[in-house]
């Protein structure tokens, strides 16, 4: 459990996170469109999972 929690955490998903939760807190607070919302979490997402699957391979 804790060697999963360690592979969690590193640079990229830190930056990956952040980067969605800045996107929900602008969506939030009204600053930011819906659609740009959605827009900016699928590119990060997207490119956080094609990441983790290459390195998989």
């Amino acid at each position: 459990m804790l060697a999963k929690i360690a592979k969690l955490i590193d640079v990229k998903t830190i930056v990956t996170f952040s980067i969605v939760g800045a996107v929900i807190y602008l969506a939030v607070t009204g600053k930011l469109e819906a659609n740009k919302v959605y827009e900016l979490c699928m590119i990060v997402v997207t490119f956080f999972f094609v990441k983790k699957a290459d390195e998989a391979k």
